[in-house]
C-alpha cells in the first residue's frame, strides 16, 4: 500500500470529532440522528462524518429493518475493529497521534475520577515487553468487546500507546 493510500484513512480519523464518533460507535450501532443528539452536533454534520469514516473503513453500515408500516430501514453505523490493524502498520501515524492528543486533552477536562496513570521510558528484555504488549492488547480487546450503548454503565476513557523507541546511542 502506498503512503498516499495509507494517509486517506488517517486523514479521515485525524479529527477529534471523528475520533469521538468512532469511540461512541464502539459500544453500539447508531444512526446519524442518535450520534448528533449524543454529541450535540447538527444531524447533517453527523451524517457527513459518519459517511467519511465509513468510506475510510473505520465504520460499517448496519441496516435494520424499518419499523412496521414505515418506509426505508434506518442506516446505522458501528465501529469496525479490524480497521486498527491498518492504522498500526501505517507510516503516517503522526496525524492520528495528534488527533489522539487533542482528544485526550478534551477527556482530561471531563475527568471525574482518575483510576490509573503511568508513563515510562525504560529498557526491558524483549520477552517482558512482548508480554506487556499482549496484556494491553487483551485489555483493549476486552474494552471494545464489552463496550455498551451510551449511558449504559460508567463512561470511561482508555488511551493506550505502546512505542518502541530508537536507541540513540
Amino acid at each position: 500500500m502506498s503512503l498516499e493510500n495509507e494517509l486517506v484513512p488517517l486523514r479521515a480519523l485525524a479529527n477529534p470529532l471523528r475520533m469521538r464518533i468512532v469511540s461512541l460507535l464502539t459500544g453500539a450501532s447508531m444512526s446519524a440522528t442518535e450520534v448528533a443528539d449524543e454529541l450535540g452536533i447538527a444531524h447533517a454534520s453527523a451524517s457527513y462524518h459518519l459517511r467519511r469514516l465509513a468510506e475510510a473503513g473505520f465504520l460499517r453500515q448496519v441496516d435494520e429493518p424499518p419499523p412496521p408500516g414505515k418506509g426505508r430501514p434506518r442506516v446505522r453505523y458501528r465501529y469496525d475493529p479490524s480497521s486498527a490493524e491498518r492504522i498500526d502498520r501505517s507510516d503516517g501515524r503522526q496525524l492520528l497521534h495528534q488527533a489522539m492528543s487533542d482528544d485526550l486533552a478534551r477527556r482530561l477536562t471531563e475527568t471525574e475520577r482518575q483510576r490509573m496513570s503511568m508513563d515510562a521510558e525504560v529498557w526491558l528484555p524483549r520477552p517482558v515487553w512482548e508480554e506487556i504488549v499482549g496484556l494491553v492488547g487483551q485489555a483493549v480487546a476486552l474494552l471494545h468487546d464489552r463496550a455498551g450503548a451510551p449511558h449504559e454503565g460508567v463512561k470511561v476513557s482508555m488511551t493506550a500507546l505502546l512505542l518502541e523507541l530508537r536507541d540513540e546511542r
